[in-house]
């Protein structure tokens, strides 16, 4: 029997009914990431594709008490990193069901498997679930509900469909040595405490509702909080110290990101003006390592950064990189969404990358702006003290003393800069010592402040700007540096505009601090964003085979 599924359509798939492993290779269904051992199974002749016969006849659309409002549609396994909304899992090595209006998706294990069960109270509790949709108040998160629940046949506990479907265990980024259990009452293992945290999100945690806990180390989530930091890369051995000796100084060394012996420089009368580290791309300060033939200089820590390393906003082990992946060299960074010459951590098998600031910066720290320590908080939907956003793609900081919060991108802005046409140093702050007027202007564009976002301020001149006039929106990108690239027949420049510069060539939008390429020759100054490079010529890398030619 042949047929052509969907999730194979280059090549018709044969029916085997009696497969049999020869045992030498394993043989993985393309539709649950499962062996395929012996039994019934479709196959290609022409490549290395299997599914087993259950998988490849699965109904294309379903109905299910999770999602009980809208049609669930059948998908093939996806690249982008989309989870599981019951389990958490990503969705990129096996089927899911998705309903595209909500963006909810359930893999196919837990589309058929049977509600999991946990010791605790005493007793199993076996959830069966109720059809009819109802208001009502989930026993296990503690929030209101109004569609289909799960309730445990023994003690009548009532549950959100979501809470009832939770593992008994889970491994997380956050803490990837332990197992966390499941445990329907917090209460009954955690100490007596005036305020417990969740260490995922920061906000208090309800004891009297459930929550994911390690013992080893009292580390204790919401629900909630887990799902989308649960797919650990079983490979790695969790426990294995990949950092390198911070200590360990050396007076001249040998860096993976250049061909010349740097030699350590710790006297302060060395340090260049205007000179930038390779690695974080910032003003260099001692000590640091310099190269004697070239220039090139490099911060002593930025030099000693382990090549390996974990982070908590993403499952797999990252390796440290001074080359980006698009023209010149930039990388663009996951967490605070900005582009960067310096160096990198990237996960080559989900093309994600982390540049070194967002990867480096503490769990825990003392922010000069604030007066009290800050959290990283994986899962933050406060809005930025600094800028006001709501919106945070990977987390940010939060103050378990008072209501305050910086996502990624504002604790990573540079504290003190030296602008080029100002003759003193410059602070990132919110506050002015004697500010009677109530007037609020950025003194470079000339334009009015939000008295509520941060900005950069010198306190001898009474100078105030914004942070992206100042900085523009990527400030680790090295302005005014040239680059020869197989894209443009001509030299081109990074710059960055203000609203005070002359509009975009290409858009015809005026320029707010954003990167930009000039090229001198074409007499063009434009965004950086695809459609404006390409309307000049300056078109997309496109394959993996063009990261690499960059000069």
């Amino acid at each position: 029997m042949e047929i052509q599924h969907f999730s194979h359509e280059e090549h018709p798939l044969m029916l085997v009914e009696e497969f049999e492993n020869d045992g030498e290779n394993e043989v993985v269904c393309s539709g649950c990431d499962k062996s395929v051992s012996c039994g019934p199974a479709y196959n290609c002749s022409q490549c290395k594709f299997f599914l087993h016969k259950s998988c490849a006849e699965l109904p294309p659309e379903i109905q299910h008490p999770v999602h009980p409002n809208h049609t669930l549609l059948l998908q093939a396994p996806i690249s982008d990193r989309r989870c599981c909304d019951a389990c958490g899992r990503g969705c990129k090595r096996c089927f899911s069901y998705r309903c595209h209006s909500c963006n909810f998706d359930l893999d196919i294990g837990c589309v058929s498997a049977s509600l999991p069960t946990k010791p605790d109270d005493g007793h199993q509790h076996e959830f069966v679930p109720i059809f009819q949709q109802f208001h009502f108040t989930c026993e296990l998160c503690g929030e209101d509900r109004n569609n289909a629940a799960q309730v445990c046949r023994i003690c009548q506990l009532l549950a959100d469909t979501l809470c009832a479907l939770k593992p008994s265990t889970i491994k997380i980024t956050a803490d990837p040595a332990h197992l966390l259990t499941l445990i329907y009452s917090l209460r009954k293992v955690i100490k007596e405490h005036s305020d417990i945290f969740c260490k995922l999100c920061y906000k208090k945690l309800n004891p009297n509702f459930a929550g994911y806990y390690c013992q080893e180390c009292d580390f204790v989530a919401h629900l909630k909080c887990t799902p989308k930091h649960l797919d650990i890369d079983s490979s790695i051995d969790l426990t294995e110290d990949i950092d390198f000796k911070e200590d360990e100084e050396l007076e001249e060394l040998q860096h993976f990101d250049h061909d010349h012996k740097l030699i350590i420089s710790r006297n302060e009368v060395e340090v260049h003006d205007h000179k930038l580290c390779e690695g974080c791309v910032q003003s260099i300060s001692v000590p640091f390592y310099s190269c004697e033939q070239c220039d090139y200089l490099i911060h002593s820590t930025c030099a000693r950064l382990p090549l390996k390393k974990r982070h908590l906003s993403h499952p797999h082990l990252l390796t440290l990189s001074a080359r980006g992946q698009y023209i010149d060299g930039i990388v663009f960074c996951y967490a605070c969404l900005r582009y960067s010459h310096g160096f990198a951590y990237t996960c080559h098998e989900c093309d994600y990358s982390l540049d070194i600031q967002c990867c480096s910066i503490p769990k825990t720290f003392k922010y000069e702006g604030h007066q009290h320590s800050l959290f990283y908080a994986l899962n933050l939907d406060e809005k930025c003290n600094a800028c006001d956003r709501l919106k945070h793609n990977s987390g940010g900081f939060v103050c378990t003393k008072c209501n305050f919060a910086l996502d990624l991108k504002c604790a990573t802005l540079p504290l003190k800069v030296k602008y080029e046409y100002h003759p003193h140093s410059l602070s990132f702050t919110h506050t002015i010592a004697k500010n009677d007027s109530k007037e609020y202007y950025c003194l470079i564009c000339e334009e009015e402040r939000n008295p509520d976002h941060w900005f950069y301020y010198c306190a001898e001149c009474n100078f105030t700007a914004h942070s992206q006039c100042i900085v523009g929106w990527d400030p680790y990108i090295k302005y005014g540096k040239t680059f020869i690239t197989h894209l443009h027949q001509h030299l081109l420049t990074w710059v960055r505009k203000t609203k005070v510069s002359p509009p975009c060539d290409a858009c015809g939008i005026t320029f707010n601090g954003e990167l930009a390429l000039n090229c001198t020759q074409c007499k063009f100054i434009v965004h950086w964003k695809r459609k404006c490079r390409e309307k000049v010529g300056v078109k997309e890398v496109l394959s993996a085979d063009e990261k690499n030619i960059f000069l």
